[in-house]
């Protein structure tokens, strides 16, 4: 069994379907979780779903500060030992040239420059943990610009990817290990609305392993990678992909 017992996860981006995952496997091994949110009504039902799991889920509003919140955060539970960024949704795909400054702009600024501030408010609590954790999230086309994708994640999503070789390689003689999650093929964070949404339907069929992936099996590799039994594994891109990039 993973270590996470009575450990707590500060985690951005929770109140999607493969965040709702990792919370649920976090929590059912008695991690605390708290979801830093903008969307406190899809929050309140997790947390309500999970009130009776071993691990307390709460959710704290990410209109505060970073250094505000971490702040609160280890004055309820003791620790901050893990921190958790799976921001910024995808997109549906377009061509190269219509894709705006300004839509850059605010991927990049979802998916790296808050993430990179809400790590620097982590960071004096993480050298307090025996076993701290970053873990960010990005989109399986930083692995090989899949066509699949839009091109503007994968652009976000590689500067996440070198702020995760950056930071492990930066933090490591902290004993802070930094990972990310290459996920595609999974099932929809939130349910399409607009024609500028992601549906993961679209390249279901071009999913080697035959199936969408599950928010629970995004949840048991976040629980794997802030679990204490993880430390020796730092820098690295996991490829969640179901087999749709490979080499």
């Amino acid at each position: 069994m993973l270590t996470l017992k009575n450990r707590t996860c500060v985690f951005a981006g929770a109140s999607g379907q493969i965040g709702r995952g990792a919370v649920k496997a976090l929590a059912e091994q008695g991690m605390n979780v708290v979801m830093i949110t903008h969307n406190p009504a899809k929050a309140g039902e997790i947390v309500n779903e999970m009130k009776d799991f071993p691990g307390q889920v709460i959710a704290m509003s990410n209109e505060d500060s970073n250094e505000e919140l971490f702040s609160r955060i280890y004055s309820v539970f003791g620790s901050a030992d893990v921190m958790v960024s799976s921001t910024g949704g995808l997109l549906s795909v377009v061509r190269p040239e219509d894709i705006s400054d300004a839509l850059l702009n605010e991927k990049l600024s979802h998916q790296v420059t808050e993430p990179y501030n809400m790590v620097r408010a982590a960071l004096p609590y993480l050298d307090k943990s025996t076993a701290p954790r970053i873990i960010f999230v990005a989109n399986g086309g930083v692995l090989d610009g899949y066509a699949g994708e839009n091109i503007a994640d994968s652009i976000a999503g590689g500067g996440v990817v070198s702020m995760t070789y950056a930071l492990a390689r930066a933090l490591a003689h902290r004993g802070i290990t930094v990972n990310c999650i290459a996920r595609s093929g999974m099932v929809n964070d939130h349910s399409p609305e607009f024609a500028t949404d992601f549906d993961v339907v679209g390249i279901a069929r071009d999913i080697p392993l035959g199936h969408i992936g599950t928010r629970d099996e995004f949840g048991a590799l976040v629980q794997y990678i802030a679990s204490e039994e993880a430390g020796f594994v730092t820098g690295h891109v996991f490829n969640l992909t179901g087999g749709l990039h490979i080499g």
